[in-house]
């Protein structure tokens, strides 16, 4: 596969150092864990694609690659909130410290090859929003380089999922 489709950046995560245990902050990055647009959501609907689209090896392996990352990430944030004070369950909070658990109905199941692309597109931008609010929310330092080094990832994968879309309506 060329690198106009490689996924894994060459930048190194930052170590993950917090100021202070914080578990009302911790709550907060449930949404990005465990919400219906979360890392968790992501996983599950980039898994369910590349099986889906096995007999296209290339475009299934990208998206293994891309759920891989994902899977990175969910690490990464489990042990943010552990280090912020929460044991890392696949809930999300709303409303103060009510959980809700993850839910598979949050992934998006089409079998429509340019709507699947659509709906990755939509949850790696849904996913910028959320870790941008995120990073206004602390005043520490190092969740702050945390969350923008995610979100390189996060606009890397909305660029390939783009060029896979230019190259699907090239075709048509």
């Amino acid at each position: 596969m060329n690198d106009q489709f490689k996924v894994v950046l060459d930048i190194p995560y930052p170590k993950i150092e917090i100021s202070k245990k914080d578990t009302l902050y911790a709550y907060k990055v449930f949404k990005v864990y465990s919400g219906n647009l979360s890392e968790l959501t992501s996983i599950a609907q980039y898994a369910f694609q590349s099986s889906y689209l096995n007999k296209y090896k290339d475009l299934s392996k990208i998206l293994e690659e891309i759920a891989m990352v994902e899977m990175k990430h969910l690490r990464i944030l489990a042990e943010l909130i552990t280090d912020l004070g929460l044991i890392p369950y696949y809930v999300t909070y709303c409303c103060g410290t009510r959980a809700n658990p993850w839910n598979s109905d949050y992934g998006d199941y089409t079998t429509d090859y340019r709507n699947m692309l659509l709906s990755n597109i939509n949850l790696e931008v849904a996913a910028i929003k959320d870790y941008n609010e995120l990073i206004n929310q602390t005043n520490d330092a190092n969740i702050k380089d945390i969350f923008k080094r995610i979100i390189l990832d996060e606009e890397r994968h909305i660029e390939i999922f783009k060029e896979l879309l230019r190259q699907y309506d090239s075709y048509e």
